[in-house]
């Protein structure tokens, strides 16, 4: 398990105060509005301290940061946040710990483990791979029962699935 997580991309300052417009890649802008230190790497060796933060526009300015020309040197880069900093509530988790999770059908049938959760812009999807088959699974009631890093339970229905064994014939 991954102890910093992607949160955004820093984008071009805006303004002359240092204030950098911020590609948030969390599930809101507002995800982050507790956070008071985003990091340069997924190690956490090096991190920013958050001045400001308004999720409305994104944007953000980090101490020592405070003017146009020292912030823009940070544009273009990605930015991370601990895993400590963020308090889930019961029952939801982050999308890094249910990759390779293990994936069942509603009877109990294991059909694969979810290799990646792709957004798009009406609903997350979930695809999972297995032996001979790929399936690529709305992320929404109907068709996602329970999500746990341990288990995953979906409804399947025709045309999900996507046959392997067939593709690699072609």
């Amino acid at each position: 398990m991954r102890k910093f997580l992607e949160a955004g991309r820093l984008c071009s300052p805006r303004g002359i105060k240092g204030e950098l417009r911020f590609d948030c890649w969390c599930d809101s802008p507002e995800f982050l509005s507790k956070v008071r230190k985003l990091y340069l790497d997924d190690q956490g060796e090096k991190f920013l301290e958050i001045l400001s933060y308004r999720p409305t526009i994104p944007s953000i300015i980090f101490k020592g940061y405070e003017d146009r020309n020292s912030a823009s040197v940070l544009t273009g880069r990605t930015v991370y946040f601990s895993r400590d900093d963020i308090k889930l509530p019961k029952g939801v988790y982050f999308n890094d710990d249910l990759i390779s999770a293990p994936v069942f059908d509603v009877e109990g049938n294991k059909i694969g483990v979810l290799k990646e959760i792709e957004e798009s812009p009406r609903c997350f999807y979930y695809i999972v791979v297995g032996e001979n088959k790929e399936y690529c699974i709305p992320y929404n009631d109907a068709f996602v029962k329970s999500v746990s890093p341990e288990k995953i339970v979906v409804e399947l229905i025709d045309g999900l699935e996507k046959d392997l064994k067939a593709d690699k014939n072609a």
